[in-house]
């Protein structure tokens, strides 16, 4: 005769037992959050990085083959398809892009996409995330002429591109970035496209070589910030010369004075 089998416990968390792991899954979660926010912001920053790499390349070689001469063409505001839109042919965008070797607009240039601009700007062809100084990539609303390497002191110290907000014009002057940018810095809305990246934003140097730039901290209850920490610029009312010249934390300026380079 078999004996029968005895009653077997079945293993449980108790409700203390499983509110213990809950806790501590939610304090593990608390502690992971920010370092996977800073690994991605680090992830995005490099990705627009390298997009500076290779506009820069590409502008070098434009430079070479136009007997150092910076593109010159129509300013570009960005919307439609006509003068003055992204894919205006003698735009710097277009210009820059068959150095690229896309010579078409079937689809979105990634190389002028940041990752961290979720706003998509109506009626644009394709979205673009970079800008134009106008003192180095020159239009003709602004000049006759194109501008050459041989015109600046040193190219490695001039930014021409940098990033900019959806709707943005894609060309600017430093003026155009110094008075109303400044003067609205820690306004409700702010200039997030000037601190996307951990504070600060990408830029491409007149020599071709990228650089991440350290813009000022948003506090909304202060005064707004006169300079643009490692962005050098100079104008009249906002940033005048003496909040930047000789400082050594500028890494890339807009111009040198008020005449030109």
């Amino acid at each position: 005769m078999k004996r029968p089998e005895k009653c077997r416990r079945v293993a449980a968390f108790t409700l203390i037992e499983l509110l213990v792991v809950i806790t501590i899954i939610a304090i593990l979660a608390a502690l992971l959050l920010p370092v996977l926010g800073k690994a991605k912001d680090r992830a995005n920053q490099t990705y627009c990085m390298n997009n500076c790499r290779q506009i820069g390349t590409a502008t070098m070689i434009y430079v070479q083959d136009y007997r150092e001469e910076f593109p010159f063409g129509n300013r570009v505001y960005g919307g439609g398809t006509g003068d003055g839109s992204v894919v205006d042919p003698s735009g710097w965008p277009m210009l820059i892009l068959y150095y690229m070797g896309q010579q078409n607009t079937n689809g979105q240039p990634k190389v002028y996409l940041c990752p961290k601009e979720k706003d998509i700007a109506a009626n644009w062809v394709f979205q673009l995330h970079f800008q134009a100084n106008r003192h180095v990539f020159s239009d003709l609303g602004d000049r006759d002429t194109a501008i050459r390497t041989s015109q600046m002191r040193t190219t490695s110290i001039y930014w021409m591109l940098l990033e900019k907000g959806p709707w943005d014009f894609a060309n600017v002057r430093p003026e155009g970035l110094a008075n109303p940018v400044l003067a609205g810095w820690n306004s409700p809305t702010g200039f997030q496209q000037y601190r996307r990246h951990r504070g600060g934003m990408t830029a491409i140097a007149a020599d071709g070589h990228a650089e991440w730039l350290r813009t000022p901290p948003y506090e909304p209850t202060k005064p707004p910030p006169d300079n643009f920490f490692e962005l050098g610029d100079c104008s009249n009312g906002q940033n005048p010369g003496s909040t930047w010249k000789d400082t050594k934390r500028i890494k890339l300026y807009c111009r040198y004075n008020q005449q030109g380079f």
